[in-house]
């Protein structure tokens, strides 16, 4: 009888079951779906007779086609759309995957509202006008018109949401029946061209929704083809451990534990889904940094590329673990085995664990190999108090400066935020020695770290903010003053180094900056040059003005950024430096007049109340204040004026309608239940969305309970408006126009209500055409009252660009923003 090997004895799998889990690749879909039908409303509403015309030489040709190969195309549409849900729901019953009906089912009614509403609100309007007229007399089993594009979205939305439970062929069968249904009953002129592009986009945000919400069957490979690869590749395993999800990092895979007749050994498995969720991060590092230097890898590309890595960085003389193989997996997967040791994570770690760290790094910086992922969960802690590496999948040989500069920053703040960073500069110093600890103060900064640590560096920021905040009731605060890690790491840096400081190294390809002047660029080409003609007749005008009326209305334009300043510091509970907030007005006015209803201005206060210390969700509530403060204050205003002079009938307040909002309120319904049924959507709601409305709801409850707040929230939502009409009214009275005060008052309210719906910054030319009709409207002679507003937009709008640009300047160089 032949004696049985240890490889003839089947292993011995230690598994969970299979389960439900959201897979990155519905998540690029669902990414890549949104931007389609984004593209196709965008073209469907903002260029609707575009969209007209296009559609109707389509639909033109489309009826030079012979009839009956219309009819027989329309005929072939109308058998699948009808057999195909049918032998889904054949397939399901036959499989017994019953399962699946609670998620398919779901996703073709959200797929059928999504395409109702979008047809009603937006891609009805764009139909050409023929359409539906040319369907008259036509049909296949029916009349030509159905399917229609809601049941096609309907069905798209189900075939995406059966998918994870069909095996490959049958996946793409089901969802090219949607798809080439939609372009075939566009060929016949069944559905207009851009609803047949939206029906397939609005499936697959449906079906991809429905799926992550729910989850979708784990396409991994599983422990029994694990347990086949090591066999196949040599290594007898007898026993397959999987190891708990808590200690899994997301996009690195799922970890075992394989014991052998020889050595045990940790084995790392990689499937196409962690390589899906690395594509997020390639793309957000392409698009932020200048050198992201990532590369596209297939699972088995990736291990085989760590295990290079580690094999040389143990040549470098850093301790990492021991390497044994790469091998793919059946299923499209790749494992790496390396050899365990009994370890923890370096967790609240000594002095001398740290240096042990940052001498195995420092031998990796002299050869330069940049590790890439340098965070404290990929340090291993042996039971004899020595450090190991691991995770070197990110890896790359002959780094770059900027990436040997990255790891010492991740790694520095990463152990800052456990120890401190007055612990963490010591022990780097110690490992690293003074002139290559030197070299990492310019690569302190956000866009250096990865992720994870970039959300524990925020974390923790935020808390030194609220301890402070906490700490005492009411407090000074300190513009540019909100704690930072990396900034008090870079002082200390500099300190045990003796470094002079430096500057940021430029990491971003985009900035915040570049962007905004690319906005305003183009906004000044295309709305700010064509009144540049108004503002030459303004400064004509000037000639025949009485000057002294003039400088009296020069002053407006400061005494109106006082009332903002007096409105945002009485909008937040703690006390905002005066001349620090005045700047910043000035500054957010500038950017007020080069994006359109005052967004730049509302982002650049945002920016400066947290740079302040001032929580988000405080600082959010703080600019709403503001907004809603200086709506309420125009409406006052208006309601005064249009009372003392009796015009009030000719001006109309129109309300969003409820068939507007609806659709807004339903989407905001469905994302929260949607949120709420899933344990991740319920941490985000408790710890994100809850934690910001309470700090909002504190921070308002605050200023309604001081006086002094109140009074400034009164005067400044007040007195902007009337400072406004001030202006005017000086500006007038320059031109020999004597209208009374009052009646100013309501002409300017009046425009600026009518202004608030142009879509051009500050009101530009829908502002100045509503104060020059109001005002001959009143009896001011057409010329001098086109003077005087032109004059009054010069100082009010023209004045504001460069003193607004020379405050941002200042307010950026001081760190204000």
């Amino acid at each position: 009888m032949p004696t049985r090997t240890v490889a003839d004895v089947p292993p011995v799998i230690d598994a969970p079951p299979p389960g439900d889990v959201r897979r990155a690749a519905d998540a690029l879909r669902l990414a890549a779906a949104v931007a389609v039908l984004t593209v196709t409303v965008v073209l469907a509403t903002a260029t609707r007779d575009f969209a007209r015309t296009s559609q109707q030489g389509l639909l033109q040709a489309v009826t030079a086609l012979p009839p009956g190969l219309r009819d027989a195309l329309v005929g072939i549409v109308q058998v699948v759309a009808i057999a195909a849900p049918l032998t889904a729901l054949w397939t399901v019953r036959t499989r017994q995957r019953w399962d699946a009906l609670g998620r398919i089912l779901p996703a073709a009614g959200l797929g059928v509202l999504i395409a109702w509403l979008l047809t009603d609100l937006a891609l009805a309007g764009s139909r050409p006008g023929q359409w539906p007229d040319v369907l008259a007399g036509r049909g296949g089993l029916v009349p030509a018109g159905w399917p229609s594009m809601i049941y096609l979205a309907g069905c798209a939305a189900a075939a995406v949401a059966a998918g994870p439970w069909l095996p490959a062929r049958g996946r793409r069968a089901v969802w090219a029946l949607p798809m080439w249904c939609a372009i075939l009953s566009a060929a016949t002129a069944s559905i207009a061209p851009l609803e047949a592009v939206a029906a397939p986009a609005i499936g697959a945000v449906a079906g991809s929704a429905i799926l992550l919400i729910g989850g979708a069957p784990d396409d991994r490979p599983s422990a029994r083809a694990v347990a086949a690869a090591l066999i196949d590749c040599g290594i007898p395993v007898t026993c397959l451990t999987e190891l708990p999800a808590a200690e899994r990092i997301p996009g690195e895979g799922v970890r075992y534990l394989a014991e052998t007749s020889g050595p045990a050994l940790t084995i790392r498995v990689l499937a196409g889904d962690d390589q899906r969720r690395d594509l997020f991060r390639r793309w957000s590092r392409w698009f932020l940094l200048r050198e992201p230097g990532d590369v596209a890898q297939t699972p088995l590309a990736a291990t085989e590329h760590e295990l290079l890595m580690l094999v040389a960085a143990d040549r470098a003389g850093a301790r990492v673990v021991e390497p044994a193989i790469a091998y793919p997996v059946a299923g499209g997967g790749a494992l790496l085995a390396t050899t365990p040791v009994t370890t923890t994570t370096l967790q609240n770690p000594s002095d001398a664990l740290l240096t042990d760290v940052w001498t195995s790094v420092a031998r990796l910086q002299e050869h330069r190999i940049a590790h890439r992922a340098l965070r404290p969960d990929h340090v291993l802690v042996t039971p004899d108090g020595r450090t190991r590496l691991t995770a070197f999948a990110r890896g790359q040989l002959a780094a770059t400066a900027r990436q040997l500069g990255s790891d010492v920053a991740e790694l520095l703040a990463a152990t800052a935020i456990q120890v401190g960073p007055e612990r963490a500069v010591a022990a780097a110093l110690a490992g690293l020695g003074p002139e290559r600890l030197a070299t990492v103060t310019p690569y302190l900064q956000p866009l250096a770290l990865t992720s994870s640590t970039r959300r524990a560096v925020t974390d923790r920021d935020r808390a030194e903010t609220r301890a402070a905040r906490a700490s005492e009731r009411r407090r000074t605060l300190h513009p540019g003053g909100r704690p930072s890690l990396l900034r008090d790491l870079a002082a200390h840096v500099r300190s045990a180094t003796d470094a002079p400081e430096q500057k940021p190294a430029p990491l971003a390809r985009f900035t915040w900056k570049q962007a905004l002047g690319l906005a305003g660029g183009f906004l000044v080409l295309h709305l700010i040059l064509p009144q540049l003609s108004n503002a030459g007749a303004a400064v004509a005008a000037l000639r025949t003005a009485d000057w002294w009326w003039i400088l009296a209305a020069l002053p407006t334009t400061f005494v109106s950024q006082l009332f903002s300043t007096m409105l945002q510091s009485g909008t937040i509970p703690e006390r905002l430096p005066f001349l620090p907030n005045y700047t910043v007005q000035f500054a957010a006015s500038f950017l007020n007049r080069i994006t359109p209803s005052n967004v730049g201005g509302m982002a650049l206060n945002l920016r400066f109340l947290q740079k302040a210390g001032v929580d988000a969700g405080a600082a959010t509530a703080s600019v709403g204040l503001q907004t809603l403060l200086n709506g309420l204050g125009s409406v006052v205003v208006a309601v005064v004026f249009f009372a003392w002079t009796g015009r009030g009938g000719q001006v109309h307040l129109q309300l969003p309608t409820a068939r507007e909002l609806l659709p807004v309120l339903l989407v905001l319904s469905v994302a929260g239940v949607g949120s709420a049924m899933t344990g991740p959507g319920r941490r985000f709601l408790r710890e994100k969305v809850w934690r910001f409305l309470r700090s909002a709801a504190d921070a308002i409850a605050a200023i309604a309970a001081d006086p002094a707040k109140l009074a400034r929230c009164v005067v400044g939502g007040l007195g902007l408006p009337l400072v406004q009409m001030a202006g005017l009214a000086l500006c007038l009275h320059a031109f020999g126009v004597g209208l009374p005060f009052v009646q100013v008052g309501a002409v300017y309210i009046g425009a600026r209500l009518l202004a608030n719906a142009a879509p051009t910054p500050g009101g530009l030319g829908a502002l100045e055409a509503a104060l020059i009709a109001g005002l001959i409207a009143l009896g001011a002679a057409a010329g001098a009252a086109t003077s005087a507003v032109l004059v009054y937009r010069l100082l009010s709008f023209w004045l504001n660009v460069p003193v607004g640009w020379v405050a941002l300047g200042i307010a950026q160089r001081r760190e204000f923003v």
